[in-house]
């Protein structure tokens, strides 16, 4: 009997039923948790009972880990809703982490009530001790103008709820007047441009004045890039504001975000040079913090039906716009990168002057990021993810074959 070379039981089948290598279940949270768009539906179903469950899992195996795991979700992968439900996971079975996991995920105001309304949904009331006692802790960070941006609206649980039941001890004198106003529900009406947008409308003199007041924030400025070019406002300052570096860092916009603004800009006939090289120049800024790759990448882009699923119920942006802007970015961090396209070569497919079921990208190093992603991103066919691979192996006599140091998948399958 073998003693040494014993048999590999780290195996497993996958969800179509081929063979596969198990991960742990560290493994499966982090992948989980860092891809999701935590309560939108997916083309291949839901993974959020998943993420749940395996946060459970590592609650009583290795809450540390769960703890740091929500902490990096929220401040360096800038995923709120997904750090939410683990912080409130912690609070409901770790509860030793709950003031480390709270002091880290909170950023902004509406963090609080988020993780207060998610665990009510997973687990009821009442709420634990140690969750009450830091979300009180927390509270006091804020000033009156972050308390009102972010009171809740109509929300199942506003600020003065979370009052009531944290029972924050003010520090001050005038932190008590504040906590006085939040449970009467009389915090000044904040300056912002939702506010005024609502009392004022969308016009070029309101525009004018938001931006140089100073107040619209980065987020804001992106998304309602189209408002200000519509209604005339001077957009120079908003422009040296998204593509500022140092804004661009501080802003903790995922860099599809951009090309949302962009391709919105495009189909409504508002898009012009200047904005071009500003959203550009952001994209850039985006890819500048990567590690470079040296060597040969074959960079495979996934471009079946299932990709032209949106991102989220209020996204025009398609899971195949996505796979193309970062096929796109790695390319541009490659020492050589050949960049393929591909769905099924035994299905419909959108490379029907191939008859192989994928495509190799005829683009340079130096152009365009959002170019690229404007000519390459409809779906359509089936998905086989072999196809890059014999890509890889082929000989087509135009080319002399050499070995790829490496093959990044961007795609919403898993290698069956």
């Amino acid at each position: 009997m073998s003693k040494f070379n014993t048999t590999n039981t780290n195996k497993t089948s996958d969800r179509s039923g081929y063979p596969a290598y198990k991960m742990s279940y560290k493994e499966q949270l982090v992948t989980a948790v860092l891809t999701t768009m935590f309560g939108e539906s997916k083309y291949y179903g839901s993974t959020d009972n998943e993420i749940i469950q395996h946060a459970t899992d590592c609650a009583a195996k290795d809450p540390e880990f769960l703890c740091k795991l929500a902490c990096y979700a929220r401040n360096v992968g800038n995923m709120r809703s997904v750090s939410h439900v683990l912080t409130a996971v912690i609070a409901r079975e770790a509860r030793e982490y709950t003031r480390c996991t709270i002091k880290n995920v909170v950023v902004r105001p509406d963090d609080i009530t988020e993780i207060m309304a998610c665990y009510q949904t997973l687990y009821g009331k009442p709420f634990p001790n140690a969750m009450k006692r830091e979300i009180a802790s927390v509270l006091q960070r804020f000033d009156e103008y972050q308390l009102a941006k972010y009171n809740g609206g109509h929300k199942s649980i506003k600020l003065r709820d979370v009052l009531r039941i944290t029972h924050p001890i003010p520090k001050s004198s005038e932190q008590e007047k504040l906590f006085g106003k939040i449970l009467n529900d009389n915090l000044a009406t904040p300056y912002t441009w939702e506010t005024e947008l609502s009392s004022r409308g969308s016009t070029k003199e309101v525009w004018d004045e938001l931006i140089s007041s100073g107040k619209v924030g980065y987020m804001a400025l992106l998304r309602n890039l189209r408002n200000i070019v519509k209604s005339g406002a001077d957009i120079t300052k908003v422009l040296a504001t998204l593509s500022d570096p140092i804004q661009v860092k501080k802003s903790r916009q995922l860099p599809f975000r951009f090309f949302s603004a962009y391709r919105t800009l495009q189909h409504e006939n508002l898009m012009t040079p200047e904005i071009h090289r500003a959203l550009e120049a952001a994209l850039t800024v985006s890819v500048d913090n990567m590690e470079h790759i040296s060597g040969r990448t074959l960079i495979a882009v996934d471009s079946s039906g299932s990709m032209s699923t949106f991102l989220s119920h209020k996204s025009s942006v398609r899971c195949c716009d996505i796979a193309t802007l970062f096929g796109a970015m790695a390319s541009k961090i490659c020492d050589y990168a050949t960049v393929c396209y591909f769905d099924s070569a035994d299905s419909w497919s959108m490379f029907k002057n191939t008859n192989k079921g994928y495509r190799i990208a005829k683009y340079g190093k130096y152009d365009s990021i959002l170019d690229i992603c404007d000519k390459n991103t409809s779906a359509g066919g089936g998905t086989d993810l072999s196809l890059p691979m014999k890509s890889a192996l082929e000989d087509d006599g135009t080319r002399t074959l050499k070995p790829f140091d490496r093959i990044n998948y961007f795609s919403d399958n898993e290698c069956n």
